[in-house]
């Protein structure tokens, strides 16, 4: 018999449920963990952005939209609009994990938190 095919008993007296309440969200860590995911997801729109314009201008729809629309769309256009979406993300979605964390605190205030369930394993 091998190492992987054997099953793992747990007893279960070792298991307790506990049932807690969060009460409030910290404004600062809510806000630095917003602005860590808003930073994440603008670099994902940058880097998304430029790959989709080195596809698109490999099949050749820089010279089908320069011949219908009259626009020629270059890489430094691509990234500037790519920089400045990002730039908007990262400063409202910021804004509004601390207004988020905020409302959570005022509403959890009223109603007295959310609850939670945890075991230990």
């Amino acid at each position: 018999m091998s190492i992987f095919s054997r099953t793992v008993r747990r007893s279960e007296a070792g298991v307790k449920p506990v049932n807690l309440k969060l009460v409030k969200i910290n404004f600062w860590s809510a806000v630095r963990f917003g602005f860590v995911v808003t930073i994440a997801a603008a670099i994902g729109l940058v880097i998304s952005l430029t790959v989709l314009y080195f596809v698109l201008s490999l099949v050749g729809a820089n010279a089908l939209l320069k011949d219908f629309v009259g626009v020629q769309v270059s890489l430094p256009a691509v990234l500037a609009a790519a920089l400045g979406m990002g730039l908007f993300i990262i400063i409202v979605g910021t804004i509004l994990s601390g207004v988020w964390a905020l409302i959570f605190n005022i509403v959890a205030r009223i109603t007295g938190g959310v609850s939670v369930g945890f075991t230990n394993n």
